[in-house]
């Protein structure tokens, strides 16, 4: 290879990752005035395009190694067809494609590894900047409410959203912080003030969940042990496990009323999702098409007249408070089997990668995906199928690599076969 190709390949992979900075701090849900966010999402509609013409064999190939992903994708995409408001489910179905081919582009061009370090880089500047701003700029990054007192909402639109981003990036870095020696003490700070930024967020539920996912760190030792070793450890682990589960159940009105402040029917959210299963059964089997509900008048007056508290609702907004009962609405029957079978497929998938290689990127994947699966039970943003969030950039992005990986160590029978050896698709 010449020396003009080369600077000319190194100039287009850096303005690659220059351009994927920016599409990832867009799906982080920056809280900028509209005519911004407008011309970040124009932006990316037409990056992401070039993206995907720039490397259309490979990006078509890694789109189809999971086909129910893929199917999923498709079924919101077409929804336009029997929605309720056929504009509107378009005007968010572009935007659920951007993000999702996104993510396929991310498991297309980069290795886990890579995908690991970027997120280093982003979610470390993100974590800085949520303890900077609310310091130095209070009345835009902190939520004041007279009954709880101050809540960092930080860079994002809502305080939940922060507590969410917050338990993410809290595991993330404090599994490197614990497995990986060489940035150990920087990994470590990073954990630690994300965990700050969770607590002065006061999102209890994040906070309920972070604690939760915290027995998961040793299993990572005990999956890299000698296989005897390995079995007498995940007993032992099956146990605690189980003890912590029933000494939870037992004490569950004492954590969620006491210790977080929670009410059983989850602050009203158990009478929303009972009106708007309720509603769903209307339209059981494809749903109102995707966000065809929240954008249907007759449906989002009704939703507001009801729940008053429910920011958006007749207006053309609102959420469900639930990951899960969106995309019954959504998608009905249709797209609640499809999410639970994909969901399926990529967390058996990523069982499987964690036993075989031992490598720490397959780890974090189980993490991310129990969080994911715990936080779409009770928040709307960020859950599957979300048109703007890095959760699913992410869900998607790890489908496809988990499902190439595994393909190929069946196929070369190689224990040891990774994404990084491995770059032409």
């Amino acid at each position: 290879m010449n020396q003009p190709l080369k600077i000319k390949n190194h100039f287009r992979k850096k303005l690659e990752i220059g351009i994927t900075f920016l599409l990832f701090f867009y799906y982080l849900r920056l809280n900028l005035p509209s005519p911004v966010v407008n011309a970040w999402a124009l932006f990316g509609f037409i990056t992401v395009s070039l993206l995907v013409i720039g490397h259309y064999k490979r990006f078509f190939w890694v789109a189809t190694r999971d086909l129910v992903l893929l199917l999923l994708t498709a079924s919101a995409l077409i929804s336009f067809l029997w929605s309720t408001n056929p504009e509107s489910t378009l005007a968010y179905c572009r935007a659920l494609f951007c993000s999702t081919a996104f993510g396929v582009y991310l498991a297309t061009c980069y290795t886990l590894k890579e995908q690991m370090r970027l997120l280093v880089w982003i979610l470390g500047i993100f974590t800085c900047l949520n303890f900077i701003v609310p310091l130095i700029l209070p009345s835009y990054a902190i939520e004041f409410d007279y009954a709880k007192g101050p809540a960092w909402q930080g860079l994002t639109s809502h305080k939940n959203e922060l507590s969410g981003s917050m338990n993410v990036v809290a595991n993330f870095f404090l599994t490197i912080g614990i497995y990986d020696y060489k940035s150990r003490w920087i990994a470590l700070t990073v954990a630690g003030l994300a965990l700050v930024i969770l607590v002065l967020s006061k999102g209890q539920g994040n906070l309920g969940t972070f604690v939760g996912l915290l027995p998961l760190l040793p299993l990572y030792k005990i999956a890299k042990q000698e296989y005897r070793v390995r079995t007498i450890l995940g007993i032992c682990a099956v146990v605690i496990v189980g003890v912590i589960t029933i000494a939870t159940l037992v004490e569950l009105q004492f954590i969620v009323v006491d210790l977080l402040g929670k009410d059983l029917g989850g602050n009203g959210r158990d009478q929303v999702w009972d009106y708007l299963i309720q509603r769903g059964l209307e339209k059981p089997w494809l749903g109102y098409g995707y966000s065809g509900f929240w954008n249907d008048p007759t449906e989002g007056l009704g939703v507001a007249l009801k729940f008053s508290w429910i920011g958006g609702a007749g207006q053309g907004g609102g959420n469900a408070h639930s990951s899960y009962v969106d995309l019954f609405l959504h998608l009905g029957w249709l797209g609640v089997s499809l999410t639970a079978f994909s969901f399926l497929n990529v967390l058996s998938r990523v069982v499987l990668l964690i036993g075989l290689t031992k490598q720490l990127e397959y780890f974090w994947m189980l993490q991310f995906l129990l969080f994911l699966a715990i936080n779409s039970s009770y928040e709307s943003y960020g859950g599957f199928l979300a048109y703007r969030h890095w959760f699913w950039v992410l869900y998607v992005s790890y489908a496809c690599s988990t499902a190439i990986h595994l393909n190929r160590i069946f196929q070369s029978g190689n224990k040891l076969a990774n994404l990084q050896a491995e770059k032409n698709y």
